[in-house]
């Protein structure tokens, strides 16, 4: 069977390097995605309803979206819009319109196929399988989740120094969002791996030429594994076979969230490192708590048919993406001293204001005091989950470490 896989390389020119600075992800307790609308309800575009009643298909909360931990600037999906409205438009029957848009006879059936995948997809996850991405589902797919997989890679990906024109594996590939995302950042050669023959064809259709159905044996500078180990039975073994940097996304639901961080421990026991978008290598304090897991959120600006798909579904994702990332590596990284990442943020208090930090020696409160408030810790009113920062001159007290008046916090 080998033999008649079809092998061909896509090249890019040559990227930048990527760095983490100014990049950022964060933690937050998220509650688990509900539908907003049925498939027998689609709400008409421009609904009040539609708008009041979105909630992430990612597992985000209507709330959140003011407090984006990931900021991205620069995430341009319009070179990809044409075709993959003209994929799904096949795969869906759809009539056919504009090439950035959907026409008015297109929304509610792209609607319905996209809240029928999503109602499979949370909840009991039924349709959380390799064999769902086929036909009506896989067209649905390439309308809805394939912009939001593209945004989540290169969100990641952005979180850490990566060189430039990397060999890229991308497993369980399906229809290639994950693998056109670091090929677009970063420049060099991609290849999909995954079991289904018609989301290959269409990462093919789609300008990844190199595919196959066997894991390839041999070496990567970078492999990305894009909503997938919630879908396998054997996670762990999974990654354990892969090599380079290993670029990791899950949705961000507690139940996937917290089966990430535990497989990280896990890795961690076993000689693995963590490079983003953790700063500490022991175990990660967010499993402490049942109620507790970390994900990230980036802005985002999609195309103009998956914005009316959010009108029509009621799903909220056309502001802010919510999901799960994890970097992995088999070499320490660089370990800044004093740096942490900010996880949450805490309503205001009287005379004094919190975050919750997370660094070298796990999550711990940072506290500033209103009476110490100084110019050159004024960066502190800013923060927000995700955002790195360098302390120095903190107190430790029982509140946490304490921003006193000749501290220093810095953005980085």
């Amino acid at each position: 069977m080998a033999a008649l896989l079809r092998y061909a390389v896509r090249r890019n020119a040559p990227g930048r390097a990527v760095g983490a600075a100014g990049d950022s992800a964060g933690g937050r307790c998220a509650r688990p995605a509900r539908a907003a609308c049925r498939a027998t309800g689609v709400c008409a575009p421009g609904d009040r309803r539609a708008r009041r009643l979105r909630s992430a298909a990612s597992g985000g909360s209507a709330g959140s979206a003011a407090r984006a931990g990931i900021r991205l600037g620069a995430v341009i999906l319009d070179g990809h819009a044409p075709a993959l409205l003209a994929r799904a438009r096949a795969l869906l029957r759809l009539p056919g319109g504009p090439s950035a848009e959907l026409s008015a006879a297109e929304v509610r059936p792209a609607a319905r196929a996209v809240l029928e995948l999503h109602e499979g997809l949370v909840g009991d996850r039924a349709l959380a399988r390799p064999a769902t991405y086929a036909g009506r589902h896989l067209g649905a797919y390439l309308l809805w989740w394939w912009p939001q997989t593209y945004v989540k890679v290169q969100a990641t990906l952005t979180m850490v120094a990566l060189p430039p024109a990397p060999r890229i594996l991308d497993v369980g590939s399906g229809p290639g969002p994950a693998a056109l995302a670091a090929l677009d950042l970063l420049g060099g050669e991609a290849t999909c791996f995954d079991s289904a023959e018609e989301a290959l064809a269409e990462a093919r259709a789609l300008g990844v030429v190199r595919t196959t159905r066997v894991l390839p044996d041999e070496d990567f500078d970078l492999t990305l594994v894009a909503n997938v180990l919630s879908e396998v039975p054997a996670p762990l073994a999974l990654v354990r076979r892969l090599r380079g940097i290993v670029a990791v996304v899950e949705p961000a639901l507690r139940e996937t969230g917290r089966a990430l961080l535990s497989l990280r421990d896990l890795l961690l026991r076993e000689g693995w490192f963590a490079l983003a978008p953790c700063f500490t290598q022991g175990p990660c304090p967010a499993l402490v708590s049942a109620k507790d897991w970390c994900t990230a959120e980036a802005r985002w600006d999609p195309p103009p048919f998956f914005r009316q798909l959010a009108d029509a579904t009621g799903l909220r994702a056309d502001e802010v993406l919510s999901f799960v990332p994890l970097v992995l590596g088999r070499h320490a990284p660089d370990a800044p001293p004093d740096v942490w990442r900010v996880v949450g943020v805490a309503p205001p208090e009287k005379g004094k204001k919190r975050v919750w930090i997370c660094g070298a020696e796990g999550r711990v409160p940072l506290v500033r005091l209103d009476r110490d408030r100084r110019p050159h810790n004024e960066t502190f009113e800013g923060l927000r989950r995700g955002d790195r920062v360098r302390l120095q001159g903190t107190q430790r007290r029982g509140d946490g470490l304490r921003l006193h008046p000749d501290s220093r916090l810095d953005s980085t």
